[in-house]
């Protein structure tokens, strides 16, 4: 060992990079919620604004601070995400937070999430068919 504390060597570190969004209750309704891009808060984690850096993470926090200031929202903090394939928590419990009451997948918040990435994977091959289209349109 070279004498230094362990939480030294360790502070020194570079901080692995990370992936975060701000979480929330809603005070009105206890649903759980994710400060979403447009400043807004959402229901659904994929709408969510992601951190990448210490700043990004900063303002996400003075941003619920404002919420919870203004008695909108309760108990917020930030939460490691993966993008890989779409937004979704790393953990089991937010993974379970962000699924809604776990009751059976055909109903509730669970079944309405379903519907949601079902419109937005058929809004998507829509584009691309258009895409595909006009491009076709040109060269014809």
């Amino acid at each position: 060992m070279d004498g230094t504390p362990k939480k030294a060597a360790e502070a020194t570190k570079a901080p692995k990079a990370s992936r975060q969004v701000m979480t929330a209750y809603r005070l009105e309704d206890g649903h759980v919620i994710y400060l979403a891009a447009d400043g807004s808060w959402s229901e659904w984690i994929e709408e969510a604004r992601i951190a990448t850096t210490k700043e990004e993470a900063d303002a996400l926090t003075a941003a619920a601070k404002v919420a919870t200031d203004a008695n909108q929202i309760f108990e917020t903090y930030l939460i490691d995400v993966t993008t890989e394939g779409r937004t979704w928590p790393v953990t089991m419990r937010e993974v379970m937070r962000a699924q809604g009451p776990t009751i059976h997948p055909h109903f509730g918040k669970q079944a309405e999430r379903g519907e949601r990435v079902s419109a937005v994977a058929n809004a998507a091959a829509g584009k691309r068919t258009e895409r595909g289209e006009r491009r076709e349109n040109r060269e014809g």
